[in-house]
């Protein structure tokens, strides 16, 4: 078993990382809170097939596969087991180049330290499994961003797009109101004009009709000064 101190980077040294500089700012949200603990214990069972990534954007990143192997540091078996097996296949890449030589000779050594080809394999097996639980609990954080991130702007969305709808209405009703308000605003102006002149017309006659009868009393008071 690796000592506790450089774990993590002799893990991560005997596997090949294709390191990626860029990160997906909105995968990272989903993994914060991804983190299994598989015990020691654990039995093996067959680990499900690793998930397919097509497209560019489908290539390894530095933080998941850190955050994969550190899994796997987290929950190292006790003993002589898998990853000090893989450890011994790198150690001795250089001088064996054949890699069937290479497993059986890292094998051979691995059997002095009380591994064997059924507890290698086991112990593999449960390093995949930490890796498939990993694999879920990132698909459930996944879809939990989505939900937030999608699937509640999509309702808002729908939201707001009922809003525009109802105010166009509003708007719509509005502009009758405002019609019908100017219809009948024009029709009162009407009423004022023919008010007006109906009234002047009435005043110009009463006028006419005041002098009539005023002409002719004042001239009868004029003419009875004069005659009598």
């Amino acid at each position: 078993m690796f000592q506790k101190s450089d774990m993590f980077k002799k893990i991560k040294s005997i596997f090949v990382i294709d390191e990626s500089p860029e990160a997906s700012a909105e995968m990272s949200d989903a993994q914060d809170s991804s983190s299994t603990q598989v015990t020691s214990g654990t039995t093996a069972t067959p680990a499900a097939p690793s998930p397919t990534i097509s497209g560019e954007s489908g290539k390894p990143d530095q933080k998941f596969t850190d955050l994969l192997l550190k899994a796997i540091e987290s929950n190292n078996f006790d003993g002589f087991d898998y990853l000090e097996y893989k450890n011994s296949l790198k150690s001795i890449e250089a001088v064996i180049p054949d890699e069937g030589m290479r497993f059986k000779s890292a094998f051979e050594m691995a059997k002095t330290m009380g591994l064997s080809k059924d507890k290698l394999i086991q112990s593999a097996e449960g390093y995949l499994n930490i890796l498939v639980s990993e694999d879920k609990k990132f698909k459930d954080a996944l879809e939990n961003q989505k939900a937030k991130q999608i699937q509640g702007r999509s309702d808002q969305l729908a939201s707001i797009e009922k809003s525009i709808l109802d105010k166009q209405k509003m708007i719509e009703n509005l502009n009758k109101e405002i019609e019908a308000s100017k219809n009948q605003l024009s029709s009162v102006r009407n009423e004022i004009n023919d008010a007006v002149v109906r009234i002047d017309v009435t005043n110009q006659q009463f006028v006419a009709s005041y002098n009539l009868v005023y002409n002719q009393i004042y001239q009868d008071i004029q003419k009875i000064k004069t005659n009598l």
